[in-house]
């Protein structure tokens, strides 16, 4: 059993419940270390789950959520708890186990905006929650996280060196205080009620731990200095040294204002000290014996202080003598233990949706649901229920996505990146799209039409997969080996440290993530799909400003360790779905039997992406650079527009197969057209103030450009329905035929007109688009001759 524990404390009670959990076979790993970058690990924690998922890790034991905050102070407390959300999806994608040891009901500290609801959200997502004590349940109750599962599991003890009994030594009655102070331990109580005690008592009081609050510090350091009798020692005590410490003292004062669980005083009792408490709930599983307790505050703590400073040697003996019998009967083999059935029940069954249905009942009680709203809540859940319906809602929403995802990109690297880099970077991806694409070999498709069906689904993902990132590595190499020299500033480029692998690497990722969306959608893992590509996001959108120092290669690492997450995610979300055959063919068999016959369709695609992928390089090729990131970030904010007649034009293609084209052709004409005259009219009034979130450089040398590309969009909108027509009605081979004719006009006009600046490229692209348009209007009068009208009323039919 392999267990991923996050994070690392230096608190003993994991080492210790660890090191007795190894010794029952289970395997314990801590999840982000893997560089020295506290962020750069909390953004590759996604990856490291996917990886360690691979290699058979099924339980995540979480421990505190201090960790999950980001640097930059209270205003990133609401990206932190974002991404705390998008990790805790991560783990439920992967099918992993959550277990949480509620070691606290709430941070002492804020971590996050609302520490309360992401209490509630980790509740929701945990598998198993751990408690030391029962208190903690309900107050985690209380704030309206009840867990699926829980178990009450009590805290260890600590080891700790035999010591003299407590009230021998001579000299005065010593109280203690030890552990880091922060304000819920209640110390300024504690230093307020040793000063009110009277004058005459022969008491001395220790205050040893560290204490990150520096505005807390000096107020101890104050309140201090006003008594002889109190001794403060702040900073981290040497594990060498605690022994010392307890042994002399007489008794450990805890004043706490709240807590959950304390270590602090089973480190005590270990220690044969007894303790005065606060009558807190949480500290009821404390022994009665070992405990001189009080109520009011500081007036209850000063009158348990008077009463302890008089007690005889006898008496503390005795309380010792409890407090040592009381950790000798708690056992880590035993915690270990039953922390282990904990892991193999969550394991054994996941459970948790009875209580999740509950949970929604009560909510919707309390909001005054009435039977109205029952039933639309019913028929939205039936419409969900509709395969078909649910999958197309998600991945519509995955596209937005992407696009979204891609615009904040781009707009964080415009502005913190240098121009230069940007304009390589839009020359890297779309070579690599344009090389991914080249290398499935229509794989993906052939995952969408045969993988549910084939008798060995997970031996054939795997050889696509293989395929695919071995002829995309290869296509990567030769492409920079060959190519990159001949563009400007390509071999300063090609030298850089990592340059080559990095890029390869992308492509390859990229040709094997695109593999495995194709195998997702056809085992309807849609929601998978828009989960790992959602994470793949976050971090490529995150690790942007970190890896800044990097210039060009911090940016290829930011898209591609997004893009390597996405991948990641989508191997092991797509693996657990897939059946393996008792008897596995031999690749090169497989490969024959279900690599896609339908070339025409494979070289209409690969055509179809020349345009947007090669265009970029000869702006770079002929302008340079700066000219090319100026062109992209125009060409990327009037690809927006495309994503109307394309949505359309995929509705259309659907409807098509029902209905008359004819009838719905129309519809579709004014459909698109009434959405997309609005859109280019804004883009072409507000171009310079929509590029100035890019930095003022984009505005004054890309407005123009944009402006021309948004008016190639009422042109382009054609073209795409040409395709549609084309492809509806099974002619293939001049789909095809339009596919290279576009292709060639784009960049043909492109390339003669790009000399004369990128607005004059901009209009070659949009003339290109125009004749493509002309000559589509041409094939169809061709394809759709009075002498086949027969064939296409049968086919509207």
């Amino acid at each position: 059993m392999k267990v991923l524990v996050f994070p690392r404390d230096s608190n003993p009670y994991q080492d210790l419940l660890h090191d007795e959990l190894r010794r029952t076979g289970v395997r314990v790993h801590y999840l982000g270390e893997l560089t020295f970058s506290h962020t750069l690990n909390l953004l590759l924690l996604p990856a490291e789950l996917a990886a360690w998922r691979l290699a058979g890790a099924r339980i995540v034991h979480l421990h505190w959520v201090w960790k999950f905050a980001l640097p930059g102070g209270a205003w990133m407390r609401r990206p932190a708890q974002l991404w705390f959300a998008a990790v805790l999806g991560v783990v439920r994608l992967l099918g992993l186990r959550l277990v949480w040891t509620a070691h606290n009901v709430l941070p002492h500290r804020p971590v996050f905006a609302d520490d309360a609801a992401a209490r509630r959200t980790l509740v929701r997502h945990c598998d198993l929650v751990i408690a030391h004590h029962s208190t903690a349940l309900h107050r985690l109750a209380a704030l309206g996280a009840v867990p699926s599962r829980a178990a009450v599991i009590p805290h260890g003890p600590f080891p700790a060196p035999p010591l003299p009994p407590p009230g021998r030594s001579v000299g005065p009655r010593t109280f203690l205080f030890f552990g880091r102070i922060e304000p819920y331990k209640g110390v300024e109580d504690l230093l307020a009620a040793f000063t009110a005690l009277p004058g005459g008592l022969d008491v001395r009081l220790v205050i040893a731990g560290s204490c990150p609050d520096a505005a807390l510090a000096a107020r101890l350091k104050a309140s201090a200095a006003a008594d002889d009798g109190v001794e403060l020692r702040l900073g981290r005590v040497r594990d060498e040294d605690v022994a010392g410490l307890f042994a002399a003292a007489d008794i450990v004062v805890l004043p706490f204002r709240e807590i959950t669980t304390s270590g602090s005083a089973l480190l005590a009792l270990a220690h044969g000290r007894p303790l005065i408490v606060p009558a807190l709930p949480a500290l009821a599983g404390l022994p009665a014996a070992a405990l001189a307790g009080y109520r009011g505050g500081v007036t209850g703590l000063t009158a348990a202080l008077r009463a302890v400073a008089g007690w005889d040697a006898a008496t503390l003996a005795a309380m010792s003598a409890a407090a040592l019998e009381h950790v000798n009967g708690l056992g880590w083999t035993e915690i270990a233990r039953a922390t282990r059935n904990g892991y193999a029940t969550v394991l054994r069954d996941r459970g948790g949706q009875t209580g999740e249905r509950v949970r929604l009942d009560r909510m919707g009680e309390r909001m005054g649901l009435d039977a109205a709203g029952g039933r639309m809540r019913e028929r939205v859940r039936s419409l969900f229920r509709n395969v078909l319906v649910r999958g197309t809602f998600l991945l519509l929403a995955n596209t937005v996505l992407l696009a979204a995802g891609g615009f904040a990109f781009f707009t964080l690297a415009a502005r913190n990146y240098p121009v230069e880099a940007v304009g390589w970077l839009t020359a890297v991806t779309a070579s690599v799209n344009l090389l991914s694409t080249v290398a499935a070999l229509g794989l993906p498709t052939t995952l969408l039409r045969h993988l549910v069906k084939a008798d060995d689904p997970r031996r054939l993902a795997a050889i696509a997969v293989t395929a695919v990132g071995a002829i995309g590595g290869v296509l990567a190499l030769l492409s920079l080996l060959i190519l990159a020299p001949l563009l400007p500033g390509g071999p300063e480029l090609i030298r850089q440290p990592g340059t080559i692998t990095l890029v390869t690497v992308l492509v390859m990722v990229t040709a094997v993530g695109g593999t495995l969306d194709a195998g997702l959608v056809a085992v309807r893992g849609t929601a998978a799909l828009l989960a790992k590509n959602l994470a793949g996001t976050v971090l490529k959108v995150g690790a942007l400003l970190p890896l800044v120092p990097l210039g060009f290669t911090g940016l290829v690492l930011a898209y591609g360790g997004g893009a390597l997450l996405a991948c990641l995610l989508g191997g092991a979300a797509l693996w657990p779905r897939l059946r393996r055959a008792a008897d596995r063919a031999r690749p090169m068999e497989l490969l024959r039997r279900y690599l896609p016959f339908s070339t025409a369709g494979y070289l209409a695609t690969a055509l179809g992406m020349l345009p947007s992928t090669v265009v970029p390089l000869e702006v770079l090729a002929v302008q340079g650079p700066q000219a090319a990131a100026y062109f992209a970030i125009a060409f990327q904010v009037a690809a927006f527009l495309n994503f109307i007649p394309s949505t359309s034009a995929q509705v259309l293609f659907a409807e098509a197969q029902r209905i008359s084209l004819r009838r719905y052709l129309r519809k579709a004409v004014v459909g698109i057209y009434g959405l997309l005259v609005p859109a280019v009219a804004v883009i072409v009034v507000g171009a310079p103030y929509i590029l100035r979130v890019f930095g003022d450089a984009y505005s004054a040398q890309a407005a123009e450009t944009l402006r021309v590309l948004a008016l190639a969009a009422l042109v382009g909108a054609g073209n795409y329905l040409v395709d549609t027509i084309l492809i509806s009605r099974d002619r293939t081979g001049a789909y095809v035929f339009m596919n290279g004719a576009n292709a060639v006009l784009v960049l043909g006009l492109v390339a003669a007109l790009l000399p004369y600046g990128l607005t004059a490229a901009a209009l070659g692209w949009t003339l290109a688009q125009g004749l493509s348009l002309l000559l589509g209007v041409g094939v169809l009068i061709a394809a759709f001759a009075p002498g086949r009208r027969a064939e296409v009323s049968a086919a509207d039919r």
